[in-house]
């Protein structure tokens, strides 16, 4: 079945009864108007893939009918049908974009082949649009898709909606998980405290609407045939086109999109279509960012049961690694690390030691110097540590760091011999931060020691087991009081980086 509405525009009954049985039994959905007022009247209430109207017709004739049509839908097809055909009428006709012209009296294939010539451009002209409409969606499907932080996400889909569609305005709409009401968690082209203050309820407001019944909405010259929806309308101050998109996902309804402009032509079914595809796109994202989220939590119940492992073995390492991050991270946010780094840094200091597991208790337990053959041994814990996590899907970052933390920046350290910036740099600044701790650590062969004497030790190794931006950063932090050391108190020795770096020094 065809399915394409027609609009069969003539003064005669005759032709215009002749019409309507012969396309409704090819399915088509036909409405009839018996003159040219008449169909502008039904085209203002409902849209048409086709208009077929005579030409001689009185009050308004269809060429004058099909100029005025086109104004208010350029895409309509058109087929002129008349009694008094002539050359020139068709040519002038054809000229003009009329896209078929059936003489009379006519035959039921006649008007059928017109008809289905038409449709078959119709149908190619909204192909057209819509492809030529998707291919911005298609462009940035993978952003979208991938894209798991909701304001870089939002955007995203304003840029394309202020691109395509010249909105003025775009609102982000999320369920409340607490009340179930939506709150606008993004927004573009509203007043902060508008922005701020909006809150609707189920079936509150247009947005409420599409919460309660799970479906589209699209406002037009600020009206609507719903007496539901309108009522919410008048209620709001609606702008005069406007378009609401709930975003539901496989077994969550996450919120709703809107989308509206002040003035210009108004929102089509059209436009309704593809912003509905966009909005199936940021669905799909959420889903991956809910998913990212409980990934993450699983992510960070590893490291802390890993950490847990450390600290059932060596249970001074609970404090050094602690004190570690948080001079890693104030050196390196410091440095500028964005805060995606950080938090690779931050994991990278609490589990630089975790290759200790694979070394044996009485090595990590020996209270007196380690012999070489035992240094050796302890050498191996950066590589041990990448043997534990890499299966766990920690990132790169991540893993470098923890491998190369007791590679120094003249080359001379462990495990690879590495220098200067093929050291990664948050390797570098875990060397330093480590040592620190080191130093500050009260241990039973010695006392404390003073920021001064770390300041001086830093700068003496600055070049040498230090790279000279990290230390700068480290010994402005302690001068301006902005890292304290010392922090927790050590009562007995530990085996962390103090044992590394003093064996070191043999």
């Amino acid at each position: 079945m065809a399915g394409e509405k027609i609009l069969v525009v003539d003064d005669e009954d005759m032709i215009r009864d002749l019409c309507f049985h012969i396309l409704t039994a090819e399915g088509y959905q036909v409405t009839l108007a018996s003159k040219g007022t008449a169909a502008l009247e039904e085209l203002a209430r409902s849209d048409m893939d086709l208009l077929i109207t005579d030409i001689k017709m009185p009050e308004m004739d269809g060429l004058e009918l099909f100029e005025r049509v086109k104004q208010l839908d350029q895409d309509i097809v058109t087929i002129f049908i008349t009694g008094h055909g002539t050359l020139d009428t068709a040519i002038e006709s054809l000229m003009r974009g009329v896209d078929g012209f059936v003489l009379k009296p006519f035959t039921q294939e006649e008007l059928l082949g017109a008809v289905e010539r038409a449709v078959t451009r119709s149908r190619l002209q909204k192909e057209n649009i819509r492809l030529k409409a998707l291919i911005p969606l298609f462009e940035i499907s993978k952003l979208l898709v991938t894209e798991i932080d909701l304001a870089h996400l939002f955007k995203i889909i304003t840029e394309v909606l202020v691109q395509e569609f010249a909105v003025d305005r775009v609102s982000l709409m999320l369920v409340d998980e607490a009340s179930g009401d939506l709150q606008i968690r993004a927004s573009h082209g509203l007043q902060p405290d508008m922005a701020i203050k909006a809150r609707r309820g189920v079936g509150e407001g247009v947005s409420g609407l599409v919460l309660k019944y799970k479906k589209p909405l699209i406002i037009s010259a600020g009206k609507h045939p719903d007496p539901e929806v309108m009522e919410a309308i008048n209620v709001e101050n609606m702008p005069a086109s406007s378009m609401s998109v709930p975003l539901i996902g496989k077994n969550k309804m996450f919120g709703v999109l809107n989308v509206s402009k002040l003035s210009g032509v108004p929102f089509s079914t059209s436009d309704l279509q593809v912003v509905l595809i966009l909005s199936s796109q940021v669905v799909t994202a959420m889903e991956n960012a809910a998913l990212f989220e409980d990934l993450r939590e699983n992510y960070f119940r590893t490291v802390q049961a890993l950490v847990a492992a450390v600290e059932a073995k060596d249970p001074y390492t609970r404090w050094h690694s602690t004190n570690v991050a948080k001079y890693a991270v104030a050196i390196a946010r410091d440095l500028g690390m964005s805060p995606s780094q950080l938090e690779e840094m931050h994991i990278a200091a609490i589990l630089h030691d975790v290759g200790k597991i694979g070394i044996s208790e009485l090595i990590i337990g020996k209270p007196e110097r380690l012999s070489r053959e035992e240094f050796d041994i302890m050498k191996d814990h950066p590589a041990h540590g990448i043997r534990i996590l890499e299966p766990i899907g920690f990132s790169p970052t991540i893993i470098s760091a923890i491998y190369q933390h007791h590679e120094r920046f003249d080359g001379k350290g462990y495990p690879q011999g590495l220098a200067g910036e093929h050291i990664t740099l948050p390797a570098r600044v875990l060397n330093v931060a480590d040592t620190i701790d080191a130093m500050v650590s009260e241990r039973p062969y010695r006392g404390t020691i003073s920021s001064d004497e770390v300041l001086l030790e830093l700068e003496r190794e600055s070049g040498r087991q230090f790279d000279p931006k990290v230390t700068e950063s480290a010994c402005r932090l302690i001068v301006n009081g902005l890292l304290k050391l010392g922090m927790h108190t050590y009562y007995q020795y530990s085996l962390g980086a103090d044992k590394d770096a003093k064996h070191l020094q043999q």
